[in-house]
């Protein structure tokens, strides 16, 4: 079993670290008992070793550490590391939640929380009940939580029922879970602790023991002895001389025997026989090897291209910083964990690093420096353009860019005129105020005509780079697991990048990348492309892109306070690939809280083997053709406390939701209003088998206000009355306002009705 070595104050930071940017990550507070449960299931000792961090709570474990070369390890108490998260989480204002107890301990816990920390905001709490939620219970506990925006959530459930819980939430709940045991009951009142002289002497058993004998005597008496022997066996086999190996095991088995240690309240009762001959603790070796008093030994490079020493040839230091980030990523001895720091700029570079992180323990940090815009550009200055008529300019002797396909809409130009990004478009007659044109002689020839809207000669820059940020060999495919991986990119803007259809102008690897308060702006192609596994986006905007602003294809990634807007400025056909963005071939990506406003084609897009996507608490308004689009073998995918409104028809649809040749979506307590088809139109389409979707809980207002096709606040098409009655629709509620008008198209008729009751084979017609 890992534990890691630290204190109360570098354990705290890190859990509040983590909580500031939303990362959702769990702390295991490990002691004897937690240890031989580890030995005793392979399971469960996968579910410690998963952990983000694993506290030393025992004295034992402290005992080992130092034994083990870690001489400055101390004791991190459970009880005692709550007063310290809660301390941070009061002065940097991050909400915590509270998870176990009864509702009694849970209100005596929650006053002395609002006097011991006044300011402190404790957004959720719930006493669940002592048996296995049900799935509907753990459904809506992992909705209110994410509703109560809480950061970091005290699991007090016992172990080892309390770090299942945790791994099993680990993708779903967006906070810092942290096991705390008996911490409410403790700080609470309800169960006395120990002298703190007893804690530090190793005594603490003998407390506990006095205060509840029948419950805890078992552990003491079968757990105890066999983390000795087995503690007494690591020390005498580690590379030492053996006399003096076993003089410490000795030791530590003599102090064990009188000491005993501190048990975390659960009510795990069965003891289990094991055959597993693992080593019982060691140190995390999921970060670098070097530790020095408890902190990790990461490195920082320094980039600042303001700065008056700045050089590419520095060692990268704070007085003698890199003037590129390329620079700084291609520095010898650069590695996972450590941290490239950014001053304020505008870099005309592309960012290809070749050292990745180790997964999500150890990123390769790429971070701005507090208060300081940094800029990636694809662009670069080309001066000023000759005058041509009124406010047409021309760049002449003008080299194209390669681009794909016969029409002129996949070219990869884009063109900035005083700061302002330019549209493109694909004939001279076609100029006005604000756009451009590429005229092409040839392939390697021809001229740049610009409408800047003004008899001032405007200062121009182009577009040439093509990909800003994009992990190991350029020529591989985004998303390779062979190049580097696992980045946490803080803070930085991406913007004018000559992009191609379908590429993204910013790749984040192929797994456990996360960006938070990441700007991706004004690219030709797709803002950001997400392949691979593990990633989490934070507090990203992906916007004014000429096709999509993030397409995915990913497992276990997750969206939370992301936006994708105004993208499709080119004008790629709406049915192929355009709009907020475009998954496929995805399982188990969230979407919490996301916003897609204006774009030119679908808010969101599910097309094709998309399996568990998930979204909520979102927003979709002013999209074309349609808000969300699931289709074509798209399952299990909700859609739950979303708006979406005002989309706008293209031909054949605007319904705010539009499902087609896909089944097993749930639409469940959304809002649609105002859109010009369908609130929601489940579509015939033969391509694949439909049905089984679900619909309830939803307010439809005012829909259908150009019909089509989609004619219907709520419409659903079939070819049959048994493809039609798969479908399920439940407690829909209908705003007084709202004109609701019901249709069903089969066998060629067409059914229209105002009351439900009159479709009642929507629930039950298949048994007729």
């Amino acid at each position: 079993m890992r534990v890691d070595s630290g204190n109360y104050d570098t354990m705290s930071t890190r859990i509040c670290g983590w909580a500031e940017k939303a990362e959702n990550r769990y702390v295991c507070v490990s002691n004897v008992h937690m240890t031989m449960e580890t030995v005793d299931s392979e399971a469960f000792r996968d579910v410690v070793n998963g952990a983000d961090m694993v506290t030393s709570d025992g004295m034992p474990l402290v005992w080992m550490l130092r034994k083990l070369g870690l001489p400055e390890s101390e004791r991190v108490y459970g009880p005692e590391l709550v007063l310290h998260v809660c301390e941070r989480a009061e002065n940097a204002g991050i909400p915590i939640g509270l998870y176990g107890g009864t509702d009694e301990s849970l209100a005596r816990f929650t006053a002395f929380l609002a006097e011991k920390y006044p300011d402190l905001k404790v957004a959720y709490q719930w006493a669940p009940p002592f048996r296995p939620l049900t799935d509907e219970e753990d459904v809506a506990m992992v909705n209110e939580l994410a509703e109560s925006g809480a950061r970091i959530l005290l699991v007090g459930i016992g172990c080892p029922k309390q770090e299942r819980f945790m791994a099993a939430h680990k993708d779903s709940i967006q906070a810092v879970q942290l096991g705390v045991g008996a911490a409410f009951d403790f700080h609470s009142g309800a169960v006395k602790q120990a002298p703190e002289w007893m804690g530090r002497s190793g005594l603490e058993w003998l407390f506990r023991l006095a205060m509840e004998p029948k419950r805890l005597w078992r552990r003491y008496v079968i757990h105890n002895p066999r983390f000795m022997v087995r503690a007494a066996w690591q020390l005498a086999t580690q590379r030492q001389k053996a006399v003096s190996a076993v003089v410490g095991a000795l030791v530590v088995a003599f102090g064990l025997l009188l000491s005993g240690f501190h048990q975390s309240d659960d009510h795990h009762s069965g003891i289990h026989q094991s055959n597993d001959h693992h080593d019982g603790i060691r140190y995390s070796d999921d970060y670098r090897s070097e530790v020095r008093s408890g902190e990790l030994a990461f490195e920082t490079f320094f980039v600042d291209q303001a700065h008056p020493d700045a050089s590419d040839s520095n060692p990268g230091t704070s007085t003698l910083p890199f003037r590129t980030i390329s620079a700084a990523l291609a520095a010898d001895g650069i590695s996972a964990g450590d941290t490239v720091l950014v001053g304020g700029g505008i870099y005309r570079e592309r960012l290809n690093p070749q050292v990745g992180g180790d997964g999500r323990h150890a990123r390769l940090v790429i971070q701005a420096r507090k208060g300081d815009e940094v800029i990636v550009t694809g662009a670069d200055p080309i001066g000023y353009p000759e005058h041509l008529s009124g406010t047409t300019w021309v760049v002449n002797n003008y080299v194209p860019l390669d681009y794909f396909g016969d029409d002129y809409v996949y070219q990869r130009e884009l063109v900035v005129a005083d700061g302002e990004t330019l549209k493109p478009v694909f004939a001279q007659a076609d100029l006005v105020a604000g756009t451009f044109f590429v005229d092409r002689y040839s392939a390697t020839s021809g001229r740049i005509l610009i409408d800047s809207g003004s008899t001032e000669a405007p200062s121009l820059e182009v577009a040439r780079r093509g990909a800003l940020f994009f992990p190991g060999n350029r020529y591989a495919n985004c998303g390779d697991p062979e190049q580097p991986s696992a980045f946490h990119l803080i803070g930085l803007t991406f913007r004018h990048a000559a992009n191609a259809a379908q590429y993204g102008a910013v790749c984040v690897g192929g797994r456990d990348s996360l960006l938070e308060h990441v700007t991706v702006e004004w690219t030709i192609g797709t803002g950001i492309q997400v392949i691979g596994s593990g990633h989490r986006l934070w507090n990203v905007t992906s916007n004014n892109h000429g096709q999509t602003g993030i397409n995915g294809r990913c497992t276990g990634c997750a969206l939370v306070d992301t936006e994708t807007s105004f993208n499709n400025f080119v004008g790629h056909d709406v049915f192929w690939e355009a709009g907020g963005g475009k998954w496929a071939y995805s399982t188990d990506v969230q979407f919490l809280r996301h916003t897609s406003i204006g774009n030119d084609g679908p808010g969101l897009w599910f097309d094709g083997d998309n399996v568990r996507m998930t979204v909520s608490y979102s927003l979709f308004d002013n999209n074309l053709a349609a808000g969300v689009f699931i289709e074509l073998d798209s399952h299990d995918v909700l859609v739950e406390r979303v708006t979406i409104k005002n989309t706008r028809r293209l031909g054949w649809t605007g319904a705010g939701v539009l499902i087609q040749a896909t089944g097993g979506a749930t639409l469940r307590d959304n809002l649609l209003e105002g859109n010009e088809g369908a609130g929601i139109w489940m579509r015939r389409d033969d391509r694949s088998e439909p049905g089984f979707n679900t619909v309830t809980g939803n307010v439809f207002s005012g829909n259908a206000t150009v019909p089509d096709q989609d004619r219907a606040d709520l419409q659903i098409d079939a070819e049959t009355q048994i493809e039609l009655c798969s479908n399920q629709l439940v407690d829909n509620q209908f705003m007084e306002s709202a004109h609701f008008r019901f249709t069903v198209d089969t066998n060629g008729d067409t059914f229209k009705g105002n009351d439900l009751d009159h479709f009642k084979c929507l629930v039950d017609y298949s048994g007729r």
